[in-house]
């Protein structure tokens, strides 16, 4: 899994049939103090998460186990809303 921040939505007027009832989103990979890496990703909503909320990924074919992204043709599912972030406090960051 990846920690991600939503920073934008992706409009698809036309998309694969298997995509029409997925919102996509975009995300960038962040680090643990949430701040953005140069890594970007589109992929399917399944949880509703909004811009600036941040959630966590699975990319390849494990982003086609979900109940709701089975048989879909997927690359990348936000699987969870993350809420809070505790670290033990003697990790270096």
């Amino acid at each position: 899994m990846k920690m991600v921040k939503v920073i934008g939505s992706v409009t698809s007027t036309i998309k694969e049939e298997s995509l029409k009832d997925f919102k996509l989103l975009f995300v960038q990979m962040v680090d643990l103090k949430l701040e953005g890496k140069k890594e970007y990703y589109v992929v399917v909503d399944t949880l509703g998460l909004g811009e600036g909320e941040v959630g966590l990924i699975v990319t390849g074919s494990t982003a086609k186990l979900t109940d709701a992204t089975k048989g879909k043709t997927v690359d990348g599912t936000i699987v969870a809303k993350v809420d809070r972030l505790d670290m033990d406090k003697n990790v270096k960051t």
